[in-house]
């Protein structure tokens, strides 16, 4: 397990690569002792849950100010800026595990995913808490240790452990906040069949030109049903969801491969490299270029 000082870019992304393209987990021990430790604002794609091993840990996230003492924790969701500090008494350590959601819902239409992953990560009240003395934050924290003894081990299997781990903290998560996951779950079936269609739609299709009159067309809707339909389940414009997919894969593309910017910004849809430019940088803080020299000197860091 590694301790790594926290690099960010000018949105205040963190720069380190959280696991491997084909396994996005990892297991991280962090030191916060003075300002060139660990309290560094930032933010990653990945849901962090952290684990206080020593001393005390002010956790900031949201508006809000944790004080965590050894043994207790911290949920953060994917996109939400946050901090690591230590009290004016003592430094502090703590572990935590940083995954891509797909670990745990799997395929893109499950109902994993539409039920239980995607009405957690979109929800308001849940884009961080403490985990402190109630029971079952004590078994999330039992779990957060069961975890980091199995990636140290890096035994035959490992990851299959640590999926099943991670997947027991979820269902915990999910079911001691079933009342907020449900509210924001609040949509007809009907919405759910659409929406699930038009998805898709769009995942099979994301290559070519799309209009959102072809991603109505899909579900036999009207356009401004296809606008309303993405707002109530997914709180997004067709074309923004168009658009996010596009750059997901894009990004895959950057990692994953040595394609020129023009031939990925056509692959995924978006026609000239420069509209494609356009978007990644707004999206992601950087070019697609400087994106992937990033990420590769980071994979580079992982490896030594």
């Amino acid at each position: 397990m590694k301790c790594r000082p926290i690099l960010v870019d000018d949105t205040r992304r963190e720069l380190t690569q959280h696991g491997t393209r084909d396994f996005p987990l990892s297991m991280d021990r962090q030191e916060v002792a003075s300002p060139s430790h660990g309290n560094v604002r930032h933010w990653h794609p990945e849901v962090q849950i952290a684990l206080v091993t020593e001393g005390e840990v002010l956790f900031r996230a949201g508006g809000e100010t944790f004080r965590l003492g050894a043994g207790e924790g911290f949920f953060v969701n994917g996109g939400v800026l946050h901090e690591a500090a230590p009290t004016e008494q003592a430094d502090g350590i703590y572990v935590c595990v940083n995954f891509l959601p797909d670990l745990v819902y799997g395929q893109n239409d499950s109902v994993v995913r539409r039920d239980y992953v995607d009405p957690l990560l979109f929800c308001e009240e849940l884009q961080s808490f403490p985990l402190t003395d109630q029971p079952w934050h004590q078994e999330v924290c039992a779990l957060l240790r069961q975890m980091a003894e199995v990636e140290e081990a890096a035994e035959y299997g490992y990851e299959l452990q640590l999926i099943s781990l991670l997947l027991k903290i979820w269902c915990l998560v999910v079911v001691h906040h079933r009342e907020q996951i449900e509210r924001r779950s609040q949509v007809s079936f009907t919405d759910r069949q659409r929406i699930r269609t038009l998805q898709t739609y769009i995942h099979k299709h994301y290559m070519e030109h799309v209009s959102l009159a072809d991603i109505a067309g899909a579900g036999h809707i009207s356009r401004g049903e296809c606008c309303r339909v993405f707002k109530r389940v997914l709180g997004l414009t067709p074309v923004q969801y168009l658009t996010h997919y596009r750059l997901n894969q894009s990004v895959k593309l950057l990692s994953r491969t040595a394609l020129s910017i023009s031939e990925i910004a056509r692959q995924v849809g978006f026609g000239t490299s420069s509209y494609f430019t356009e978007l990644f940088r707004r999206e992601m803080g950087c070019a697609p270029l400087e994106y992937r020299k990033r990420y590769r000197q980071q994979e580079k860091l992982s490896e030594s």
